[in-house]
């Protein structure tokens, strides 16, 4: 019983110096530029509950303008949301067309309520405001955020320069998590 207790404690010191990720004070956060047209591609997943979607994502955004294509995991079209302004058509595989605003067809799609205004900027790590940020890098760019009640954590960058693109997303809030591995920026 002794070892085990023991064995329980040393465990417990050495995750404690266990290695963290580097945070930097926050006056040192780069700011980055959000680019206001931009296009990616890669694979995504959401859940919510147990309810759980996973496949291949592409994603056109401008000004007022969205376009996302959704596919299987092997690769067919499962769904098309094309946002002019406020207002978004949904054209599925099975050709059903649905017109709604964004926000409501972009949580049938994905079985959550995202903040499709704020995406494009979380997207590209933008931050607005250094008290968003709780975790940073070596190189100043964030690692988590909270902005409005939701955790954007970027897992990975596209390489090791103070500039480089997130490459993995999470997105959550409660038991919601959308995931977006990004594996093509335009």
């Amino acid at each position: 019983m002794m070892r085990w207790l023991l064995a329980g404690c040393a465990a417990l010191v050495l995750a404690a110096c266990a290695s963290t990720p580097e945070t930097v004070p926050l006056t040192t956060i780069a700011f980055r530029p959000v680019e206001s047209h931009f296009a990616i591609g890669g694979r995504l997943s959401a859940r919510t509950g147990d309810e759980a979607i996973h496949g291949k994502f592409e994603w056109q955004h401008a000004p007022g303008q969205d376009q996302w294509d959704f596919y299987s995991p092997l690769g067919q079209i499962v769904a098309r949301v094309r946002r002019d302004g406020d207002m978004a058509v949904l054209l599925t595989a099975e050709g059903e067309e649905i017109a709604e605003p964004f926000s409501q067809l972009m949580q049938r799609v994905l079985g959550m309520n995202v903040p499709v205004n704020a995406l494009p900027r979380w997207v590209q790590a933008g931050v607005v405001a250094t008290e968003v940020v709780r975790e940073s890098d070596a190189l100043g760019r964030p690692v988590r955020i909270a902005d409005d009640g939701w955790q954007v954590r970027y897992l990975a960058y596209a390489d090791e320069t103070p500039s480089a693109r997130p490459r993995t997303i999470e997105v959550s809030r409660g038991d919601a998590l959308l995931k977006l591995l990004v594996d093509r920026w335009e």
